[in-house]
Formats: C-alpha cells, sequence, structure tokens
C-alpha cells in the first residue's frame, strides 16, 4: 500500500505541476512529452497500468519466492542430500523470507528508481548471510534468476489481462531484469 501511495503522489505532484499555468490557454511542462492532456492521458493510463503490473508482484511475492526456492532444489539435489545440508529447513525459510523481500525491493524500485535503497536494505549484507548460513551463492542467485523469470512472467500475464495499450511493457520487462541484476551482482 505504501508503495502505491509514493507512486500516485510522485505522480499527483508531476501532473499538477504541469497544469499549472499563468493563462488558461497555455500548459506549462517540465517534460515535452506530457504537453497536453492527450498525452497527460496516456501517461496516466500507462502509470496504472504499470502499478497493476508492480502490484501484481508485491501480491504474488510469497508464490513466486516458494516456487523458485522449491525449483532451485528440484534442479539440485544435492543441497538437500549432502552432508553439509545441516539445518536444511532454516535455510530454506532464510531464502523464503529473503526471497519475498527481494521481490518488494524490486518493486519498489520499479516505482520509485531510488538507488539508494538498496544500500540502506538488509540486500547489501546478503552475501554474508548466505555464506554465514552455509547457503551456496551459486544456488542464491539461481533463485534469484528463477523470481526473475516468474517475475516477468507474470508481469506479461497481468498486463496482457488489461485492457490497455500495452507499450510500457517492454520498457517494464527491461527495468524488471536489470534490477534483478543488480541483486545478483550483490552475490558476486
Amino acid at each position: 500500500m505504501f508503495l502505491l501511495a509514493l507512486y500516485y503522489s510522485k505522480m499527483r505532484t508531476l501532473i499538477l505541476g504541469m497544469l499549472v499555468s499563468k493563462n488558461n490557454d497555455q500548459l506549462l511542462s517540465a517534460d515535452k512529452k506530457l504537453n497536453d492532456l492527450s498525452n497527460i492521458k496516456e501517461f496516466i493510463n500507462s502509470a496504472n497500468s504499470r502499478l497493476d503490473s508492480i502490484t501484481s508482484i508485491t501480491k504474488n511475492s510469497h508464490a513466486i519466492a516458494a516456487d523458485a526456492v522449491t525449483a532451485m532444489i528440484c534442479e539440485n539435489q544435492d543441497s538437500v542430500n549432502s552432508k553439509i545440508s545441516l539445518d536444511t529447513t532454516n535455510k530454506m525459510s532464510v531464502c523464503l523470507r529473503d526471497g519475498e523481500i527481494i521481490l518488494r525491493i524490486v518493486a519498489y524500485l520499479l516505482i520509485s528508481n531510488d538507488e539508494s535503497v538498496l544500500e540502506k536494505s538488509c540486500l547489501k549484507d546478503l552475501k554474508n548471510t548466505y555464506l554465514a548460513l552455509g547457503v551456496p551463492l551459486r544456488n542464491a542467485k539461481r533463485v534469484i534468476e528463477l523470481m526473475r523469470d516468474a517475475t516477468i512472467s507474470d508481469l506479461r500475464s497481468t498486463v496482457n489481462n488489461l485492457q490497455v495499450e500495452k507499450g510500457f511493457l517492454a520498457d517494464l520487462i527491461y527495468e524488471t531484469e536489470f534490477q534483478f541484476e543488480r541483486i545478483i551482482n550483490l552475490l558476486n
């Protein structure tokens, strides 16, 4: 909910700033793309569709994270069966928790593009946490890759169900891949 309120607040401020004028015949615009009402309507429709997509990510974050951890375990049975795999339940619960946190941070980044959240969040110590727990970093990276793929699939299906122009989807997918890559790089 906080993410939606933040985005709506930013969008409202932008639109109000554009609509301020000295006379009724002239619109002042900080952005040349949004210089008339039809462009504002297009912007609002695109922003609302983007919010719907991001809301879908946050609603499905638990399922996406759980499916990714399960898929990684199915791909890599040695991670569960090996002798070094003591306290697997603890490792899995940490991966599930972190997966949901990662998805919420990606959703926030898609709304705000505030890169400082990666520095301020617990993700900066993600690598050390996994190393301390004995979680192989390749497994953690694979979970994030699986979450990325599931998130992009979720975005596509959400947008395809919307009754709007879907031109923003390519940019949203690119941004989503970029944000996940930044998080994967924290594990290098």
